[in-house]
Protein backbone atom coordinates (compact mmCIF):
# COMPACT_ATOMS: atom_id res chain seq x y z
CA UNK A 1 0.00 0.00 0.00
CA UNK A 2 1.18 3.51 -0.82
CA UNK A 3 -0.18 6.97 -0.05
CA UNK A 4 0.10 10.20 -2.01
CA UNK A 5 2.86 12.72 -2.33
CA UNK A 6 1.68 15.62 -4.49
CA UNK A 7 2.57 17.64 -7.62
CA UNK A 8 1.51 17.24 -11.22
CA UNK A 9 4.20 16.18 -13.73
CA UNK A 10 4.32 14.44 -17.07
CA UNK A 11 5.44 10.80 -16.89
CA UNK A 12 6.85 8.55 -19.61
CA UNK A 13 3.82 6.28 -20.03
CA UNK A 14 1.19 5.53 -22.66
CA UNK A 15 -2.52 5.77 -21.85
CA UNK A 16 -5.78 4.37 -23.15
CA UNK A 17 -9.29 5.54 -22.33
CA UNK A 18 -11.90 2.78 -22.36
CA UNK A 19 -14.56 4.29 -24.59
CA UNK A 20 -16.40 1.38 -26.16
CA UNK A 21 -19.10 0.47 -23.69
CA UNK A 22 -22.83 0.84 -24.18
CA UNK A 23 -24.91 2.51 -21.49
CA UNK A 24 -28.22 0.72 -21.13
CA UNK A 25 -29.05 2.72 -18.02
CA UNK A 26 -28.64 5.97 -19.95
CA UNK A 27 -30.23 4.64 -23.13
CA UNK A 28 -27.38 5.68 -25.43
CA UNK A 29 -25.22 3.58 -27.79
CA UNK A 30 -21.93 5.01 -26.53
CA UNK A 31 -21.60 6.75 -23.19
CA UNK A 32 -18.27 8.27 -24.22
CA UNK A 33 -20.06 10.73 -26.50
CA UNK A 34 -22.67 11.93 -24.00
CA UNK A 35 -22.38 15.70 -23.62
CA UNK A 36 -21.30 17.18 -20.30
CA UNK A 37 -20.83 20.95 -20.02
CA UNK A 38 -20.63 21.30 -23.79
CA UNK A 39 -18.25 18.48 -24.69
CA UNK A 40 -18.26 14.65 -24.78
CA UNK A 41 -17.54 12.80 -21.57
CA UNK A 42 -14.46 11.19 -23.06
CA UNK A 43 -13.00 14.62 -23.85
CA UNK A 44 -13.14 15.60 -20.18
CA UNK A 45 -10.99 12.57 -19.36
CA UNK A 46 -8.68 13.11 -22.33
CA UNK A 47 -8.14 16.77 -21.45
CA UNK A 48 -7.03 15.80 -17.95
CA UNK A 49 -4.75 12.98 -19.10
CA UNK A 50 -3.13 14.46 -22.20
CA UNK A 51 -0.60 16.55 -20.28
CA UNK A 52 0.32 13.59 -18.05
CA UNK A 53 1.33 11.01 -20.69
CA UNK A 54 3.33 10.55 -23.90
CA UNK A 55 0.65 8.85 -26.02
CA UNK A 56 -3.12 8.89 -25.49
CA UNK A 57 -5.40 6.42 -27.29
CA UNK A 58 -9.06 5.46 -27.19
CA UNK A 59 -10.31 1.89 -26.95
CA UNK A 60 -13.59 1.51 -28.81
CA UNK A 61 -15.36 1.60 -32.15
CA UNK A 62 -13.64 3.54 -34.93
CA UNK A 63 -16.90 4.57 -36.57
CA UNK A 64 -18.21 6.34 -33.48
CA UNK A 65 -14.95 7.77 -32.12
CA UNK A 66 -13.16 8.78 -35.31
CA UNK A 67 -13.74 12.54 -35.00
CA UNK A 68 -12.21 12.94 -31.55
CA UNK A 69 -8.62 13.29 -32.75
CA UNK A 70 -6.98 10.37 -30.94
CA UNK A 71 -5.74 6.98 -32.18
CA UNK A 72 -8.52 4.39 -31.86
CA UNK A 73 -7.87 0.77 -30.90
CA UNK A 74 -10.62 -1.75 -31.57
CA UNK A 75 -10.96 -4.99 -29.61
CA UNK A 76 -9.07 -7.93 -31.08
CA UNK A 77 -11.60 -10.55 -32.19
CA UNK A 78 -15.38 -10.26 -32.27
CA UNK A 79 -15.83 -12.80 -29.48
CA UNK A 80 -14.30 -10.64 -26.79
CA UNK A 81 -15.24 -7.16 -25.62
CA UNK A 82 -15.16 -5.10 -22.46
CA UNK A 83 -12.42 -3.50 -20.35
CA UNK A 84 -10.16 -6.57 -20.23
CA UNK A 85 -10.34 -6.90 -24.01
CA UNK A 86 -9.57 -3.20 -24.29
CA UNK A 87 -6.45 -3.63 -22.18
CA UNK A 88 -5.32 -6.66 -24.19
CA UNK A 89 -5.91 -4.99 -27.55
CA UNK A 90 -4.04 -1.88 -26.47
CA UNK A 91 -1.04 -3.88 -25.28
CA UNK A 92 -0.90 -5.34 -28.80
CA UNK A 93 -1.17 -1.94 -30.50
CA UNK A 94 1.97 -1.54 -32.67
CA UNK A 95 2.14 2.24 -32.34
CA UNK A 96 2.64 2.36 -28.58
CA UNK A 97 5.82 4.13 -27.51
CA UNK A 98 8.75 2.35 -25.87
CA UNK A 99 7.42 3.33 -22.43
CA UNK A 100 7.23 0.42 -20.01
CA UNK A 101 3.80 1.32 -18.65
CA UNK A 102 0.23 1.74 -19.86
CA UNK A 103 -2.37 3.76 -18.00
CA UNK A 104 -5.99 2.62 -18.11
CA UNK A 105 -8.86 5.04 -17.51
CA UNK A 106 -12.64 4.97 -18.10
CA UNK A 107 -14.40 7.41 -20.41
CA UNK A 108 -16.98 8.34 -17.77
CA UNK A 109 -14.73 9.71 -15.03
CA UNK A 110 -14.66 13.48 -15.70
CA UNK A 111 -13.04 14.35 -12.37
CA UNK A 112 -9.96 12.18 -12.84
CA UNK A 113 -7.05 13.69 -10.86
CA UNK A 114 -4.44 15.65 -12.78
CA UNK A 115 -1.67 13.94 -10.80
CA UNK A 116 -3.06 10.42 -11.20
CA UNK A 117 -0.36 9.18 -13.57
CA UNK A 118 2.51 10.44 -11.44
CA UNK A 119 1.15 8.84 -8.29
CA UNK A 120 0.44 5.46 -9.91
CA UNK A 121 3.81 5.52 -11.63
CA UNK A 122 5.65 6.09 -8.37
CA UNK A 123 3.74 3.23 -6.77
CA UNK A 124 4.35 0.72 -9.55
CA UNK A 125 8.05 1.58 -9.79
CA UNK A 126 8.69 1.66 -6.05
CA UNK A 127 7.34 -1.86 -5.58
CA UNK A 128 8.27 -3.24 -9.03
CA UNK A 129 4.59 -4.16 -9.36
CA UNK A 130 2.85 -5.57 -12.42
CA UNK A 131 0.06 -3.07 -11.88
CA UNK A 132 -0.81 -0.19 -9.56
CA UNK A 133 -4.51 0.36 -8.87
CA UNK A 134 -6.41 3.15 -7.16
CA UNK A 135 -8.31 2.30 -4.00
CA UNK A 136 -10.78 4.95 -2.83
CA UNK A 137 -12.61 4.70 0.49
CA UNK A 138 -11.74 1.01 0.58
CA UNK A 139 -13.06 0.22 -2.91
CA UNK A 140 -10.75 -0.96 -5.69
CA UNK A 141 -11.07 1.21 -8.80
CA UNK A 142 -9.65 -1.25 -11.34
CA UNK A 143 -10.15 0.95 -14.39
CA UNK A 144 -8.00 3.67 -12.84
CA UNK A 145 -4.75 1.74 -13.04
CA UNK A 146 -1.21 1.63 -14.43
CA UNK A 147 0.05 -1.60 -15.99
CA UNK A 148 3.58 -2.75 -16.71
CA UNK A 149 3.51 -3.88 -20.34
CA UNK A 150 5.17 -7.14 -19.29
CA UNK A 151 1.70 -8.36 -18.22
CA UNK A 152 0.67 -9.01 -21.85
CA UNK A 153 0.92 -12.81 -21.57
CA UNK A 154 -1.01 -12.84 -18.29
CA UNK A 155 -3.74 -10.65 -19.76
CA UNK A 156 -3.91 -12.87 -22.85
CA UNK A 157 -4.28 -15.97 -20.66
CA UNK A 158 -6.99 -14.33 -18.56
CA UNK A 159 -8.99 -13.14 -21.57
CA UNK A 160 -8.56 -15.78 -24.26
CA UNK A 161 -8.04 -18.95 -22.24
CA UNK A 162 -9.63 -18.49 -18.83
CA UNK A 163 -12.19 -15.98 -20.14
CA UNK A 164 -12.27 -14.03 -16.91
CA UNK A 165 -15.14 -11.61 -16.63
CA UNK A 166 -13.28 -8.69 -15.14
CA UNK A 167 -10.09 -7.31 -13.66
CA UNK A 168 -10.28 -8.45 -10.05
CA UNK A 169 -9.43 -12.14 -10.66
CA UNK A 170 -6.48 -11.03 -12.78
CA UNK A 171 -5.28 -8.60 -10.12
CA UNK A 172 -5.13 -11.48 -7.65
CA UNK A 173 -2.77 -13.36 -9.97
CA UNK A 174 -0.43 -10.45 -10.57
CA UNK A 175 1.89 -8.50 -8.32
CA UNK A 176 -0.60 -5.73 -7.66
CA UNK A 177 -0.01 -2.57 -5.65
CA UNK A 178 -2.94 -0.53 -4.31
CA UNK A 179 -2.74 3.23 -4.03
CA UNK A 180 -5.01 4.61 -1.31
CA UNK A 181 -6.30 7.96 -2.51
CA UNK A 182 -7.35 10.37 0.26
CA UNK A 183 -11.02 11.22 0.55
CA UNK A 184 -12.04 14.50 -1.07
CA UNK A 185 -15.18 16.62 -1.18
CA UNK A 186 -15.83 15.41 -4.73
CA UNK A 187 -15.00 11.78 -5.47
CA UNK A 188 -12.30 12.08 -8.17
CA UNK A 189 -13.17 8.57 -9.38
CA UNK A 190 -16.88 9.21 -9.72
CA UNK A 191 -18.34 7.32 -12.73
CA UNK A 192 -21.32 8.59 -14.69
CA UNK A 193 -23.68 5.64 -15.19
CA UNK A 194 -27.15 7.17 -15.07
CA UNK A 195 -29.01 10.35 -16.01
CA UNK A 196 -28.93 11.27 -12.32
CA UNK A 197 -25.14 10.92 -12.29
CA UNK A 198 -24.92 13.15 -15.34
CA UNK A 199 -27.11 15.78 -13.72
CA UNK A 200 -24.96 15.67 -10.59
CA UNK A 201 -21.76 16.09 -12.62
CA UNK A 202 -23.29 19.05 -14.48
CA UNK A 203 -24.19 20.67 -11.17
CA UNK A 204 -20.53 20.45 -10.11
CA UNK A 205 -19.07 21.74 -13.36
CA UNK A 206 -21.73 24.40 -13.99
CA UNK A 207 -22.94 25.54 -10.54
Amino acid sequence: MRCLSGAVIKVNVDAVILAGGQSRRMGVPNKALVSLAGKPLVNHVADRLASQVDLLCLSGNKETLTNLGYPIIEDQGAKFSGPLAGLYSTLLYPKLTNADYLLLAPCDGPFIPENLVKELYEAVVQFDADVAVVRYEGFIQATFSLWNKRVLDSVKQALLVDQLGGFKPLLKRLKSEYLDWPKQNINPFFNINTEQDLFFAKSLLCP
